[in-house]
């Protein structure tokens, strides 16, 4: 019955007969990879289609979820491994590894963590564990050439993606950088010990724009009041705290009220000129919510303001002096005075906070394990000069290129071309670049490892050159 629900809606799409023999393979268990380099309008929606009935199928992720992954994964979508039967259950709580999409530089995962006997997760919630996928890399016979980037094969790192409140279901999506060092093996392993939704972190960026040159309503500071940063912490700047005011005081609160987008936690209480002649911004935190601090009670976050030209930057407006008041914080920028609200008005103040809030710790034991699929680099046929530099190998992959030259740095932000047969180009961007002096090692000259990915994904059979700065490379 299910396998005849599948060919329904995949005839509706219209791909031809043989297309969808291909996919119907697929969801019975064909190899996945194999099928990637079929690819079309047709063939997207029908590859989505089907890969939707069958997560809903194995009751994998809700249609929200499922659409969440699409919309992030774009274009390279037709180019993931949907992983099926990893899942694993434990205190309430179901995770399951939904996809991946890897080559041997990179491998991007996604899982989804779902409550399904309470309502215990929202968009705040954060994962203990680790994600392994692949092994340490050998040199590869002949190899003499240091290995010069710092891949791993795994990593702890869980991003949320989306939160669908209707499932009680998360997004995630974990990233493993093999670079040089590391490779995939073609086996995963996700543990994870433990969920927290008391952890936040604000990454944002308020608009100065309705700053004014007038003094706002400031207050001394009290008895009660905390300072937990100040411009002597800030290593770089050339700034101790002899350019603090005189005048200690803090901006009054509800003067100039506006949201953060992204956040119901935090939210701007006052913004502009106190007393002292500086510049103040005074933010209000939601019940429960407390910044985190160090051990020794100092701060963690990170203030600075970005002006609209970035020939405006300087590096006085990012010294900052922080105050912990009566349900939020104060943020005095002493070197940004009524002679910057030009400057001022054009640009933004840059939010890094992470802080604790109310919310549910959850204990337990997930492990689950998986195959992992990957492209494997072509290592083309081409050896010769790039802007003066020698490439002694460059290899490609339909997700990204990777070049071995003696290059000093100029390639890291170049960006790279490949060239279809019928003269379109698609763009890669820089990704990880590693430079080792050789000189300092008792040899000579340098040694780089540089790397690109792909805006989207490539045929390798359909493409004809790659063209870094001015340099037609050969894809044979």
């Amino acid at each position: 019955m299910l396998s005849e629900q599948y060919k329904r809606e995949m005839e509706q799409l219209g791909p031809r007969q043989e297309e969808l023999e291909r996919l119907y393979t697929l969801i019975e268990g064909g190899t996945d990879m194999k099928r990637k380099k079929w690819i079309g309008r047709r063939a997207v929606a029908a590859i989505a289609v089907c890969a939707a009935l069958t997560l809903t199928a194995t009751a994998a992720a809700a249609p929200a979820v499922w659409r969440s992954l699409q919309e992030h994964l774009g274009p390279f979508a037709p180019y993931a491994q949907y992983i099926k039967g990893a899942s694993c259950a434990d205190q309430g709580i179901k995770i399951q590894m939904l996809s991946a999409i890897s080559d041997d530089l990179e491998a991007r995962f996604y899982l989804s963590v779902r409550d399904v006997e309470g309502d215990r997760l929202n968009d705040f919630l954060t994962l203990k564990g680790n994600l392994t996928a692949g092994e340490k890399r050998e040199l590869r016979p002949g190899e003499t050439e240091p290995a010069v980037s710092g891949g791993m094969y795994s990593t702890s790192r869980f991003e949320l993606i989306s939160y669908d409140p209707e499932t009680k279901t998360v997004l995630f999506s974990a990233s493993i950088f093999y670079e040089d060092t590391a490779r995939p093996n073609g086996e995963g392993k996700l543990t994870v010990t433990g969920m927290s939704t008391k952890r936040g972190g604000l990454y944002a960026d308020v608009p100065c724009a309705s700053a004014t040159g007038g003094t706002l309503q400031s207050l001394p500071l009290s008895k009660n009041d905390k300072v937990i940063f100040t411009p002597d912490e800030l290593g770089g700047t050339g700034y101790t705290n002899a350019v603090l005011p005189a005048r200690k005081v803090v901006l009054a609160p509800g003067q100039t009220p506006m949201d953060i987008e992204g956040t119901e936690d935090i939210r701007v209480s006052s913004m502009g000129f106190a007393s002292d002649g500086c510049f103040h911004l005074r933010l209000d935190f939601a019940e429960g919510v407390e910044p985190e601090l160090r051990k020794d009670g100092k701060s963690t976050m990170m203030f600075g303001f970005y002006p609209e030209d970035d020939a405006a930057m300087d590096v006085r407006f990012c010294v900052t002096q922080e105050t912990l008041v009566d349900g939020g914080l104060d943020v005095l920028f002493p070197l940004i005075k009524a002679e910057d609200l030009k400057t001022l008005q054009s640009g933004s103040v840059h939010l890094s906070m992470p802080y604790s809030r109310p919310g549910t710790d959850i204990e337990g034991a997930w492990s689950t394990e998986f195959e992992l699929e990957h492209y494997l680099s072509t290592v083309l046929d081409w050896q010769g000069q790039v802007d003066g530099c020698q490439v002694r190998q460059v290899a490609l992959s339909p997700l990204s290129v990777t070049m071995y030259s003696n290059d000093k740095g100029g390639f890291h932000n170049a960006t790279l071309y490949a060239v279809k047969k019928d003269g379109t180009e698609i763009a890669a961007e820089p990704g990880g670049a590693n430079y080792t002096n050789l000189g300092a090692q008792g040899g000579e000259g340098w040694d780089a490892f540089n790397t690109w990915k792909f805006e989207e994904p490539i045929d390798i059979e359909d493409i004809s050159f790659l063209s870094l700065k001015g340099t037609l490379i050969p894809v044979n």
